[in-house]
């Protein structure tokens, strides 16, 4: 439903009400445009109106017109110094949550009012018969039409430059992280067969790149790790300051290269799915101001769509696998959710494919490609031959086993990582600290994957050379299979060697040895100060354990590589649908292993949530404080029966009236900064609410304000207002408080401030008698900043926030933790 649609639903829903109640509302008809009124509110009156002069003869929406709905232009500039002095600091209040409700002031309706007129009088004076009606004439359905054409267009080019943007950046990643491991691997194996000097060279370089990649996390620290907790919370309505900003997606770019280079069991599709989120969040800067059809994509709505939108692309490039980073993004992150949203995200995904294997093109001169299929061997004579799999029935008990295993390694896996990385910050390293702890986990890991090779070494016939094996100490012909298995990227060869080399290319022993380097060495490496991802390590544990399983039971290897991979990765991150898609299309393309996958997948889910119910990225946003509220409402608030009014934050509800002090609202707002936004009084009646950011911006222009003599008055010199282009030119950057109130003269906060044109009309209410539950529901799928609970006199009593419901989901877990 477009945002005209949206508008006359609401007054028509109003209308209904009044009818209801046997009270005959003011209403004046002018052909599509109606203005109601709300009986004892005689101020709205002006405020729902819908009609332009020409249409309405109304003396009260007369002189509103001239008072709020003022004309803009559309190539102005705002230069007030006091706002502009203070760009990017808003960003940094993490108490102010984002809003997801769409635009409806007084000033947004006269804006939409202002582009369908101008576009209906372009209309009629275009000669092309095409935007006319039957009759000959244009007409209001075709001016908002053409407007949306115009949005929609928009919102498309975005959508292809976050694809395109998201497929150069992966790109880019992928190839500089394997010509540095390339660059290390080759130069280190010139030495040999001196294994000391080869040792030396492979851990000292393995050092300069560990270094290097310490730095950009020493600069700002929020890159480490993944960064899919930030997603997960940002896509659920959280402000995280700086985690979705551009320069940290630079410093997560350079952090991972040279993390991977360094032959460190790290993946590179957290830290690229978290670039893709940082993508889709700022794709709105570049998006031009003065055109005024794109009003709405700077939106809190439309940020967090795109960015949704950045994580689906940034999925799509580290997997190839466009399905997957759609589900993705529905199933791991956004609380809403639209067909509209899944097809932009469609769209995006799709365009990061093309846009990849165009650079793939690039890279080999545009000659032909040839495109591996899955599960096709070739033998030494360069002839392919196709492996057929035969699943028998038994078999799903043991995949069923391999899950329920993989559960408990992930449940295990979990919960020793966590008490690490709280005993971290307990120990609260020093940055030189954190250097050395990397540097340490970095000659541990050179020293395993260089060493080990040595110590038990299995020779065999390379017969393959499509399959990158190496050879390390052994004669020309053959090659090193633990080397193999240790020193190439998994990424890369890796998951290849495991999903797709022939039955008896490893053994048991090495597929053991290699699996537990890769488990072992990132359960205690996930938690450092580096830029890392743990999709890829997982998987290519879980894929060497399944091998080996297969191999002792002298079963099909190739499959239960890919089960054990899918169950793994599985019992760590709980991800069912999107892994289970991204595994059997990108890893196998073999449709018919969707039931073996589901089975593992949905039992090592079970039995890890049986035993702990979150997965490692909501323990990292639980252990970082971050509110991250789950579709289900939690238990303790659901049993106990509670009611709106028993949840309701201990915070006091700060009330604003609509013509107020400004040394009262700076007043209020230094005493409550943490409150996003604060319910508006006409009288004693409760009207609407207006956001903190909006209130910045209002103190930010002097020209507003007007003296107490003038209090009330209805003359259009008193009450000068601003346009919403005006009003959210700089958003979500804006002006500070501590700047505005050091601008402020005493004159100036003897002076009245008129908030009415700005307030979020009919916001969103709940009764005080409705259940906890609800109350929950409607929070979290609106996605509101706060949500104020009314009596039955429709009076505001309190408000519930983010932390209220918040904190129910944190004494379910503590109570769980007791019960087991």
């Amino acid at each position: 439903m477009s945002d005209e649609e949206a508008g006359a639903a609401a007054d028509a829903v109003a209308a209904a009400v009044d009818v209801e109640r046997n009270e005959e509302p003011s209403v004046v008809v002018a052909d599509a445009y109606t203005a109601v009124a709300f009986p004892g509110c005689e101020v709205f009156s002006s405020w729902l109106g819908r009609a332009e002069e020409d249409h309405v003869k109304d003396a009260s929406l007369d002189m509103f017109m001239g008072r709020y709905y003022k004309v803009e232009d559309d190539g102005e500039t705002e230069g007030d110094d006091a706002a502009a002095s203070a760009a990017d600091r808003r960003s940094k209040q993490e108490a102010v949550h984002a809003n997801y409700e769409l635009f409806d002031t007084p000033v947004w309706r006269a804006r939409k009012r202002q582009l369908i007129t101008k576009k209906l009088d372009y209309l009629k004076n275009k000669p092309n018969r095409c935007s006319r009606n039957a009759t000959g004439e244009a007409d209001l359905g075709m001016a908002i039409n053409e407007l949306d054409k115009i949005r929609r267009y928009g919102s498309r080019m975005l959508v292809i430059m976050i694809g395109v943007g998201m497929a150069v950046i992966g790109f880019a990643i992928v190839s500089a992280a394997d010509g540095l491991h390339d660059v290390k691997i080759n130069y280190a194996q010139t030495f040999m067969p001196d294994y000391r000097k080869g040792f030396a060279v492979h851990v000292g370089i393995s050092l300069l790149y560990v270094t290097i990649a310490y730095i950009p996390v020493a600069y700002r620290p929020i890159v480490a790790g993944s960064g899919i907790d930030y997603a997960k919370a940002i896509l659920n309505g959280i402000t995280v300051p700086e985690a979705s900003g551009l320069m940290t997606m630079l410093c997560k770019g350079v952090g991972i290269v040279f993390t991977s280079a360094a032959s460190l069991p790290v993946g590179l599709e957290g830290p690229m799915i978290h670039s893709g989120l940082c993508l889709g969040a700022n794709a709105w800067r570049i998006v031009p101001r003065n055109i005024p059809a794109f009003d709405t994509l700077f939106s809190d709505r439309s940020r967090r769509d795109f960015a949704a939108i950045g994580t689906s692309a940034g999925v799509a490039a580290a997997f190839t696998s466009p399905i997957g980073g759609i589900l993705f993004a529905m199933e791991e992150g956004s609380s809403f959710w639209s067909i509209q949203l899944m097809w932009k995200c469609v769209n995006a995904t799709a365009t990061t494919l093309l846009a990849w294997f165009f650079l793939e093109s690039a890279k080999k001169g545009f000659g032909p490609q040839t495109i591996p299929l899955k599960f096709a061997l070739q033998n030494g004579d360069g002839e392919t031959s196709f492996i057929f799999i035969a699943v028998h029935y038994w078999e799903y008990f043991l995949v069923a086993a391999i899950g329920i295993a993989a559960g408990l390694i992930g449940c295990a896996f979990v919960e020793i990582n966590i008490r690490l990385t709280k005993l971290r910050r307990r120990l609260n390293f020093s940055k030189p600290l954190q250097l050395l702890e990397v540097i340490f986990f970095t000659v541990l890991m050179a020293s395993l994957t260089w060493n080990l090779p040595l110590a038990y070494t299995v020779c065999k016939k390379d017969s393959f050379p499509d399959m990158e094996f190496i050879q390390f100490n052994c004669p020309d012909g053959e090659y090193n299979e633990l080397a193999t298995l240790l020193l190439a990227t998994p990424s890369t060869y890796g998951l290849k060697h495991t999903f797709h080399a022939e039955a008896h290319a490893f053994t048991i022993q090495s597929l053991v040895i290699a699996g537990c380097v890769y488990l072992f060495v990132l359960l205690f490496l996930f938690g450092a100060k580096l830029v890392m991802g743990i999709f890829i390590p997982l998987l290519y544990a879980g894929s060497c354990f399944g091998r080996a399983i297969a191999l002792s039971l002298k079963l099909d290897p190739f499959m239960y590589a890919v089960v054990g991979a899918s169950a793994l990765l599985c019992g760590v991150v709980r991800v069912v649908i999107s892994l289970t898609v991204i595994v059997l299309v990108e890893a196998t393309g073999l449709p018919y292993l969707m039931a073996p996958l589901l089975l593992a997948n949905i039992s090592a889910r079970s039995v890890a949530n049986k035993l702990s119910k979150s997965s490692i990225y909501e323990k990292l946003l639980e252990l970082k404080d971050i509110p991250f509220l789950e579709e289900e409402s939690p238990k303790a608030l659901t049993h106990r029966m509670l009611h709106a009014r028993d949840i309701l934050s201990s915070r006091p509800l700060v009330k604003l009236p609509s013509e107020v002090e400004v040394a009262h609202l700076v007043q209020i707002l230094k005493d409550y900064s943490s409150h996003g936004q604060f319910p508006v009084l006409h009288g004693e009646q409760f009207i609407c609410m207006i956001s903190q950011s909006d209130l910045l911006v209002l103190l930010a222009h002097k020209g507003l304000f007007y003296s107490a003599a003038d209090k009330g008055s209805d003359l259009q010199a008193t009450h000068r207002t601003i346009t919403h282009s005006e009003l959210r030119r700089m958003y979500p950057d804006g002006p500070s408080l501590e700047d505005l109130e050091a601008s402020l003269t005493e004159e100036d906060k003897s002076c009245y401030l008129d908030l009415a044109p700005y307030v979020q009309i009919a916001p969103y209410t709940f009764d005080a008698h409705g259940s906890a539950e609800r109350t929950y529901e409607l929070y979290r799928t609106l996605g509101l900043r706060s949500l104020i609970i009314v009596d039955n006199n429709a009076q505001p009593i309190g408000e519930v926030t983010r932390r209220d419901l918040y904190s129910f989901q944190q004494e379910e877990g503590s109570e769980k933790m007791k019960a087991a």
